[in-house]
């Protein structure tokens, strides 16, 4: 149904320096779906997806809301509805997990401190985190650090949630655990674009994959579709090495 349309993506460009990284880049997004960009590196995914909220600019294309375009006039209200997990995590040092996790409520979204206290509460509290509420991120691993960050962009009430690789900084232990927060998500409804080369995330939790080389999109389907009968070439050797070396 229309009213389900969360996300829609068209036609979006992007070029640096004359290098042409997105080559009009098009997707849908309905509410409680899970997409996931898997490619080779330095074709476009992570581009695109800071596109998305403008973090990056894109040249050419559109990018709408549940029906309303994201633009530069209305970029601040739009991120604050777009979710974003970065890779690096980007908590604040200087602030406790609680601090992190409630300072944009506040500053951004308007809701008051204590309100903001509750549900940052509730959210740590859902990745696994209740009682590391106190802490500082240089307390924490890296994979703690990351589900806080989840933590935070969840607390903000988003409408879609984006993570940009999320386990790619973390060992194979650490990937596990956040990962698995992922799943939950997923299966709770949470609508999410997510870049990741976790495959076993991507068989599970997607309920459609998107391949992406060279700024297109090569292939799209369902993960039994392209797990089991990719029809793109390109498609079928990248997952085959992705298997040899999972």
């Amino acid at each position: 149904m229309a009213d389900d349309l969360i996300l829609d993506v068209q036609d979006v460009k992007k070029s640096y320096n004359g290098l042409e990284v997105l080559k009009g880049i098009g997707f849908s997004l309905r509410k409680g779906e899970t997409k996931v960009l898997i490619g080779p590196s330095g074709s476009g995914k992570s581009t695109l997806l800071r596109c998305i909220n403008h973090l990056t600019h894109p040249d050419a294309g559109k990018i709408t809301l549940k029906g309303e375009e994201v633009v530069d006039s209305n970029i601040d209200a739009m991120r604050a509805r777009i979710g974003f997990v970065f890779q690096d995590f980007n908590l604040f040092s200087h602030l406790t997990v609680l601090d992190n996790v409630r300072i944009c409520q506040v500053k951004v979204n308007g809701i008051d401190p204590a309100t903001a206290t509750t549900r940052s509460h509730q959210e740590l509290e859902r990745v696994g985190l209740a009682d590391k509420a106190e802490a500082y991120p240089a307390e924490l691993s890296g994979g703690q650090q990351q589900r806080v960050s989840i933590a935070r962009a969840l607390a903000m009430d988003p409408d879609v949630l984006l993570f940009d690789e999320p386990t790619s900084a973390l060992d194979p232990e650490l990937t596990g655990e956040v990962v698995r927060v992922m799943q939950q998500l997923a299966s709770e409804g949470m609508t999410m674009v997510v870049v990741t080369h976790e495959m076993s995330f991507a068989r599970q939790a997607a309920d459609e994959i998107i391949f992406m080389e060279h700024g297109y999109i090569v292939e799209q389907g369902s993960p039994d579709a392209l797990f089991s009968g990719a029809t793109n070439e390109r498609t079928r050797a990248f997952l085959n090495v992705i298997a040899e070396h999972g």
